[in-house]
């Protein structure tokens, strides 16, 4: 009988576990990203600027992926992206050395993160669920992005301070 349950085992075609994984980094790789290391290396070799990933994220992603743009409307960007991939959240870090965009006045707010610094953040709840926090560091510019499906709660706050603050040392 164990010769028998052996000989099914090794019969069997080898599929890859994880295909819905390995779709999302063979879609990230085939759009330049790299590595957040390779990618942060490449900001800060091109810019001048320290740049400090995030050490804190407010779920356990599954993949994280990095580039640097060097190229086109995004030129001198770095784009950092995490991924959950049970329930497709994705935290998004761009880095900079100039501001990335304004947000109206009347749909954001100011918010005190750690070392005294100023941030801006842009509720998601009315905005297709992305909730936005930008802040000057060092020298170079980040704003933090949570993406989450229509169907999630909106991402508040806090969740994002407290990212904002693990870049901040």
């Amino acid at each position: 009988m164990l010769k028998l349950l052996v000989g099914l085992l090794l019969m069997m075609p080898l599929q890859p576990l994880n295909t819905e994984s390995d779709s999302i980094a063979s879609n990230y790789k085939s759009s330049g990203f790299t590595t957040v290391e390779k990618a942060t290396f490449q900001y800060e070799k091109q810019s001048k600027l320290h740049a400090t990933p995030p050490e804190s994220i407010p779920f356990k992603p599954t993949h994280s992926f990095g580039r640097y743009i060097d190229r086109g409307y995004y030129k001198g960007k770095l784009q950092l992206e995490y991924v959950d991939s049970s329930n497709m959240d994705v935290l998004v870090v761009w880095i900079a050395e100039e501001e990335h965009e304004d947000f109206p006045f009347i749909i954001s707010k100011q918010l005190s993160l750690n070392g005294g610094i100023s941030g801006t953040y842009m509720e998601g709840k009315d905005h297709a669920c992305v909730s936005k926090l930008a802040f000057e560091y060092e020298g170079s510019h980040y704003m933090i992005e949570y993406i989450r499906a229509l169907s999630m709660p909106y991402v508040k706050e806090e969740s994002l301070i407290e990212v904002a603050n693990s870049i901040i040392h």
